[in-house]
């Protein structure tokens, strides 16, 4: 069937009480079988079909690119690179990567002469991607490619190891961390600047010759595929650079579940400049690894010791302790696992096995303000400083803390989530799980109030998952529902639009709703809270989608940044996207059924009314992609035909 005829038909079986279709933005016939698609979330649409793999124009369908190399490529050799303008395509035990915008290849690891790929990093300011792993030979090589023709730099057979971090700095010069020795590297060249041992015991492993590069050895094998809790850190504008790690320790104690493991974290300090020491010797610290920040006076060290946790400032020169009796640190409850700087103070965030708790750091005095923690329910993921108060939320709930008293404003606490509450004209609209009503909560005052008349409870066993303000009032939605009050807070309307029984039918529709909430939150005054709620709803059905929506926030910083090209492109295209996102829309996509066919619906916010719809008919494994920032949909209508829908 032709693509016309087959668009005609699809018209035709909607029935005569049904909606419009969706306006069709453009449709094309593609040279061979389409496999699967996918919208990248930078916006690019990618196309894998029986012959090669394609990039499409999503303004016109035409192909901007094809690579028939990658014919008939499985969904799971492809993979976007988060951070990046790039995916990575796996062929043959060759990894390839590839420029999103272009199609062009930037990366082979066959013709760099790896057998084998241990680890890639994009420096951006130095047009490269420094590649580590194996030879044809399996001896050990590292490779230097320029992003802009592939071609490599150089090449060096330096035993690395495990690379923790290689980070661009100034004059063309790349600092790399390994498991045990820190090196500066020219970047153009890749000649060694200096090579250091980054601890005193991997000095002693040296010195062991032949025996020690056996132990050495041992330690790579055994930490290929751990978790190695190494961190490197640089305080903005030092010299100096610091590495954290992690050392597990039995202790004699038995329970139920068997030994209790403790941790100790481990501290050197180098000077950049020739990779020395600063310490004659490390610090230590009790507990797991976990927050450091670094102020004026000294280095915060924040672990997490569970109920034994004490937290210290470090003197920058001589590592010691500065607070507490004897420099021994301050006492706190739980361990540490986020610190929120409100100004004038740290708002400390712990937790025990069952509880979280929050206190407050004085960091001129080196004082915990609060007589005794302050319970609170979930994990708190942000805060909006107040005038003489901290508003907070967290993954269940929201209150106002007076961070002078350590006491709560509100003897109950919002039963909310990040993504369950808005800003708008000096409020906060927040919608209470517990009562089914709408709050709203003075900035000035601190003073809550219900906003709406009467409770919200949602069809479908549903409960709602997202609130937006609006010009005329307050949207709320779940998948399937959609209700708006009006700013006397009376309820305007109430809508259920039942879901298809297939769950594989939502997947590319949560994935496109996961990656707008990424955007918005990353413009949002709690930027992780509303990555947190995206990344925890899409991990739920695609691990792999849920790690890139993890990370869409952090991208701008770094491609803004940087000086490639590609990066550029990249940042301007995100950019775009990000200013879409604030703009708001005035419709939201909801899978549902209609008779015997599936329909994805375009509801429009004003009413909760159904505005167009794109009928994907009885298609029990549609292969469609969403785009919900453009509000574009792209839909396999025939083996080889492409259809966009515009949403507008």
């Amino acid at each position: 069937m032709s693509p016309i005829k087959s668009f005609l038909f699809v018209l035709l079986i909607v029935p005569f009480a049904s909606f419009s279709q969706v306006e069709m933005k453009w449709n094309k016939d593609l040279p061979t079988e389409i496999q699967w698609q996918e919208v990248t979330s930078l916006g690019n649409l990618i196309v894998s079909s029986r012959e090669e793999l394609i990039g499409i124009d999503t303004e016109t369908g035409d192909i901007s690119w094809g690579k028939r190399a990658f014919g008939n490529l499985e969904r799971a050799a492809f993979e976007e690179l988060p951070k990046s303008p790039f995916f990575a395509v796996t062929t043959d035990n060759t990894l390839h990567l590839i420029d999103q915008f272009s199609g062009q290849e930037v990366f082979n690891s066959l013709n760099a002469g790896l057998r084998e790929v241990a680890s890639y990093h994009f420096l951006y300011d130095s047009d490269a991607i420094l590649v580590s792993g194996t030879d044809h030979n399996g001896e050990p090589l590292m490779v230097s490619v320029k992003m802009s023709d592939a071609t490599v730099s150089w090449s060096m057979s330096e035993k690395f190891g495990r690379i923790v971090a290689a980070n661009e700095l100034d004059n063309q010069e790349l600092l790399i961390v390994t498991l045990f020795n820190n090196y500066k590297l020219n970047a153009t060249t890749g000649a060694i600047i200096w090579k250091k041992s980054n601890s005193k015991e991997a000095e002693q492993i040296d010195k062991m010759g032949k025996f020690g590069a056996l132990l050495k050895q041992a330690a790579e094998n055994m930490s290929q595929g751990m978790d190695i809790q190494l961190r490197y850190y640089q305080p903005a504008g030092s010299t100096i650079f610091y590495l954290g790690s992690q050392k597990e320790r039995q202790s004699g104690m038995t329970s139920s579940a068997g030994n209790t493991i403790n941790y100790t974290n481990h501290y050197n300090a180098y000077d950049i400049n020739d990779g020395s020491l600063v310490w004659d010797k490390e610090l230590q610290v009790n507990g797991a690894l976990s927050q450091v920040c670094f102020l004026e006076e000294g280095m915060l060290v924040l672990p997490d010791d569970g109920n034994r946790t004490k937290i210290n400032l470090f003197d920058y020169e001589t590592r010691e302790g500065l607070w507490g009796k004897k420099g021994r640190g301050i006492a706190i409850k739980g361990g540490v696992y986020d610190y929120l700087d409100s100004g004038d103070g740290i708002l400390l965030v712990s937790r025990t096995a069952n509880k979280d708790f929050l206190n407050y750091l004085d960091p001129r005095t080196g004082t915990i303000t609060f007589e005794k923690p302050v319970k609170i329910d979930g994990t708190v993921v942000g805060i909006v400083p107040l005038a003489n108060a901290i508003l907070y939320i967290t993954t269940e709930s929201m209150n106002i803390l007076d961070h002078q008293t350590g006491t709560l404003k509100w003897k109950k606490s919002i039963r909310t989530r990040p993504s369950l509450t808005a800003e708008h004209q000096g409020n906060i609209y927040a919608f209470d799980h517990s009562s089914g009503l709408l709050k709203v909560v003075e900035k000035v005052t601190g003073e809550v109030r219900d906003f709406s008349r009467s409770e919200l409870r949602f069809e479908g066993k549903e409960s709602p998952t997202n609130l937006e303000v609006l010009p005329d009032g307050i949207f709320v939605h779940s998948d399937q529902n959609v209700a708006k009050f009006d700013f006397n807070g009376a309820l305007v309307y109430h809508e259920y639009y039942p879901a298809p029984k297939e769950a594989g039918w939502k997947r590319a529709l949560l994935y496109a709703s996961s990656i707008r909430a990424a955007y918005i939150g990353a413009s949002s005054y709690y930027v992780s809270g509303a990555l947190a709620a995206a990344e925890n709803d899409v991990r739920r059905e695609d691990r792999v989608a849920g790690e890139l929506v993890a990370q869409i926030g952090d991208a701008y910083g770094e491609l803004g940044n940087a000086a490639s090209s590609y990066a550029v492109a990249a940042f301007k295209q995100a950019n775009a996207r990000l200013k879409a996102t604030k703009q708001g829309r005035d419709f939201m996509f909801i899978m549902s059924k209609q008779e015997k066919d599936i329909v994805l619906l375009k509801v429009g916010k004003a009413s909760g009314k159904i505005e167009g719809q794109i009928n994907l008919g009885k298609d029990r494994e549609p292969i469609y992609a969403v785009d919900d920032i453009t509000g574009q949909v792209y839909y396999r209508t025939g083996d080889a035909a492409l259809t966009s829908y515009q949403a507008r």
